[in-house]
């Protein structure tokens, strides 16, 4: 029984972050440095296009709006060029994103992987 609570403590600890395996999972009640976490641009844009372009709202081409994230190359250059906007509306701690059709905004663990793979230099 016990190895079937800690199983599901490991799960729900990645569930909430997203940039976590089974070998790299905090600890309950652990803050994970960003120094110490690996974010991949693959987990990344997989976060980017389940919350961003497949809701329709920056899939590029005819997009409704600015920005375009249908590809890795046009959010890394989104991102570069709109930082502020992107750590206020994204990862910053009153992001809103995504705000359209009732979707709830980022967890806080998603935008802190996030806001790491940025300020690593969004590595791949």
């Amino acid at each position: 029984m016990k190895s079937f609570l800690t199983g599901i403590g490991v799960m729900t600890c990645c569930i909430g972050h997203v940039a976590c395996t089974s070998e790299q999972a905090p600890k309950p009640g652990v803050t994970v440095s960003c120094e110490s976490t690996v974010v991949t641009s693959a987990r990344i844009y997989a976060i980017i296009q389940e919350n961003c372009t497949n809701r329709s709202c920056h899939p590029g081409g005819s997009s409704p709006l600015v920005a375009d994230f249908s590809t890795l190359a046009k959010l890394r250059t989104y991102i570069n060029a709109n930082g502020a906007n992107w750590r206020l509306r994204v990862t910053g701690l009153t992001a809103d994103m995504p705000q359209f059709n009732g979707y709830p905004p980022l967890s806080p663990a998603t935008r802190d992987s996030i806001a790491c793979w940025v300020d690593k230099g969004m590595p791949d």
